[in-house]
């Protein structure tokens, strides 16, 4: 796990914005800064008169011999990379076999040189893991590159310990194709934005990463607003700004020159298969996808959640383990201080039953909350972020980083509940489409239950009075309803719900089988996945974490969808075939729990209940003279906001935790409005 960063300029006749003095890296250096939090093990920069390509690693596999930007054996090739690479060992003897030598031990980046140089456009579809990567080609050009220290002959042009690789100008004419390659794993584990400049291209793991380039603007248009409040995070390939972009999931951009092009290698799909043999070939898969996943030269821990999904991972896991005559595994679970979100119980009962060596530490995540925020806004995130689970996965990360003789990777349960229908809404998708004469008459609101259960009522009923499924499921989802933004906005805004032949399926697809595709294609690498990379390389002491998800495994997801519906929800529970198939593995307490979603109380902390005294500094946030809220939306809603959840008549927490990050962003990154 790693950041990458980098800018090109294609045009020839112009100077590169880098050059012999000192201050000319000052932007490469910002942007060098910018990804300085996602690898402490080293930094590094190669730079010719196109491009600068820049690195900072958490040394994973090769931690000696895998230092990047990394070229071939003619110095024409250069890759920066993020991520892992589970079966480079296959690809590299394939590639040896080709004629290809390499000059590391065993270091997965080394494969993506030289398959680039074998298989072109054609390498992702080759890789089996978690990648975000940038190739420079310049084989075209007449290239006498040499290694030393610092650009311009001054140790100060670097920070302290950086290698750089400086090449001589690029020779003209020719025909030359001098080609920049970005591409992104399958499920979109690991993020890649960029921006796309008059003259070329700039590109980083983080929105900060690309902001720092000083070409690029920082427009904001109303709309991204508007879709930000409706789904709280901003499905590939868009971010707040007009101007970054982020790669879809499986899909790769060509520059060449100044012809950009690019393609989708790969999506999820439906396939829906009948074969009795599937739920055997499901563990077998697995098994094979958890015991990739432990290959590093460093340790190794798993998150124990308490939920059925992690659990699986770190039964397998430990399996592997013990196969190989190792040492049981290391697993950690955190509980809080808050009783009602501490489900360290349930994972102690599975370490127990594994005979992991298992850690359980207790975190106060109300602790600096506005504080971990901002960090995490200006590090990592660079837009407003709507999920406040987002916290306590910042607190798992650097609690699980202290353990396992500090191990830097970890294995979790995330992508189950998208792959096998965990979670509740797929459930109500279900529910409305088979009694839709029925609820179609639902009341809009409900008296009964707490305050949270009414406001999923709401949701449900909202979506009950929708026409078709693609908009029912927006409904479920949604953190402001669009009459709700549309007050606070002022005027009229679009809505969100994109088609089934938006994800390649047909008209008649299934309500639940179109919202798990939607939510594999948006929310997974768009909410999920992305909370958990920016939470886990975000740290003020440089503690990365790398963390990943055996259930992600493209084959695993293929797999399970080709499910049918009928396979996956069994007496009103999700995740039916998991259940079979673990049956006799995990504690029946864990195996037969209902989802519980990973959170903290902020909602309460929003009231100064459960020891978090957020009132007040929420309140002076959202309602200050220079908030973005009181001077671009409408102050009076967030007033009425604000009263409806101090005084208990509506749980508003959702919308306020939108408001506050939305807030966050705008005093970090001082954007313009459009």
């Amino acid at each position: 796990m790693c950041g990458i960063a980098g800018i090109i300029k294609y045009l020839s006749s112009r100077p590169p914005p880098w050059g012999p003095r000192p201050s000319s890296f000052a932007p490469l250096m910002a942007m060098s800064q910018a990804i300085a939090h996602r690898g402490p093990d080293g930094h590094g920069l190669f730079a010719d008169n196109h491009a600068a390509l820049l690195h900072s690693r958490l040394a994973i596999i090769d931690r000696s011999g895998g230092h990047q930007p990394m070229a071939n054996e003619a110095n024409n090739v250069h890759v920066v990379f993020n991520g892992e690479i589970y079966n480079h060992a296959q690809l590299r003897r394939e590639l040896q076999s080709h004629g290809h030598i390499f000059k590391s031990d065993h270091s997965d980046t080394e494969v993506l040189v030289h398959g680039w140089e074998q298989w072109g456009t054609d390498l992702p579809t080759k890789l089996l893991g978690m990648f975000a990567f940038a190739i420079w080609d310049t084989r075209s050009a007449d290239y006498q590159s040499r290694d030393r220290e610092g650009a311009t002959g001054s140790p100060d042009a670097l920070p302290r310990g950086r290698s750089l690789t400086v090449a001589a100008p690029m020779a003209q004419g020719g025909g030359q194709k001098h080609t920049l390659f970005l591409a992104r794993d399958r499920m979109g584990q690991k993020p890649l934005f960029y921006a796309i400049l008059e003259d070329g291209l700039v590109f980083g793991s983080t929105i900060p990463s690309v902001l720092a380039w000083p070409e690029v603007p920082r427009r904001v248009p109303k709309e991204q607003i508007a879709l930000y409040l409706l789904l709280g995070y901003f499905p590939a390939p868009q971010t707040i700004f007009r101007d970054v972009n982020q790669l879809l999931p499986g899909a790769w951009l060509r520059l060449q020159n100044d012809l950009l092009d690019g393609d989708r290698y790969w999506t999820p799909t439906s396939k829906i298969e009948n074969r009795k043999s599937k739920i055997e070939n499901l563990r077998e898969n697995l098994t094979l996808a958890v015991s990739s996943q432990l290959i590093a030269d460093t340790p190794i821990t798993c998150f124990l959640s308490g939920g059925i999904d992690s659990s699986i991972i770190a039964t397998l896991a430990q399996d592997a383990v013990q196969r190989a005559g190792g040492d049981p595994i290391q697993t950690v679970s955190v509980g809080f201080t808050e009783s009602d979100f501490d489900e360290s119980p349930y994972a102690q009962a599975v370490a127990q039953k594994i005979q992991s060596r298992h850690t359980q530490l207790t975190v106060h995540a109300r602790q600096d909350v506005f504080a971990t925020l901002s960090l995490l806004m200006q590090k990592s995130l660079g837009q407003p972020f709507a999920d406040s689970s987002i916290l306590p996965t910042y607190h798992l990360s650097r609690a699980a980083r202290q353990v396992g003789g500090r191990a830097p990777v970890a294995l979790s349960g995330d992508g189950a509940d998208e792959l096998f229908a965990g979670y509740d809404r797929y459930r109500a998708m279900i529910l409305l489409n088979r009694f839709r004469p029925l609820v179609k008459f639902l009341p809009q609101s409900s008296p009964l239950g707490s305050l949270s259960k009414r406001e999923r009522y709401r949701r449900l009923a909202a979506a009950a009075k929708s026409k078709i499924p693609s908009e029912q499921y927006t409904r479920l989802v949604d953190i402001f309803p669009r009459p709700f933004i549309e007050e606070l906005m002022g005027e009229p805004v679009l809505d969100y719900f994109p088609l089934p032949e938006e994800y390649g399926l047909p008209d008649d697809v299934s309500p639940l089988r179109l919202a798990m595709l939607r939510d594999q294609s948006e929310y997974l690498p768009g909410d999920v996945l992305w909370k958990v990379d920016s939470a886990s390389m975000c740290s003020a002491s440089g503690d990365a974490l790398e963390v990943r998800s055996p259930f992600l495994d493209h084959r695993i997801v293929e797999l399970g969808n080709s499910f049918p519906d009928s396979a996956l929800i069994h007496n009103g529970q999700g995740k039916a075939p998991l259940r079979q198939l673990f049956a006799n593995d995990l504690p029946p307490a864990v195996l037969h729990r209902r989802k519980k979603g990973f959170g903290v109380p902020i909602g309460q902390w929003f009231n100064n209940q459960g020891g978090g005294d957020l009132r007040a500094p929420l309140t002076d946030l959202l309602l200050s003279q220079q908030s973005f809220t009181r001077n671009y939306l409408q102050p009076q809603i967030i007033e009425r906001l604000l009263h409806e959840h101090h005084t208990a008549l509506r749980d508003h927490t959702h919308r306020l935790f939108a408001l506050l990050t939305l807030e966050l962003f705008w005093q970090h990154f001082a954007p313009t409005l459009e």
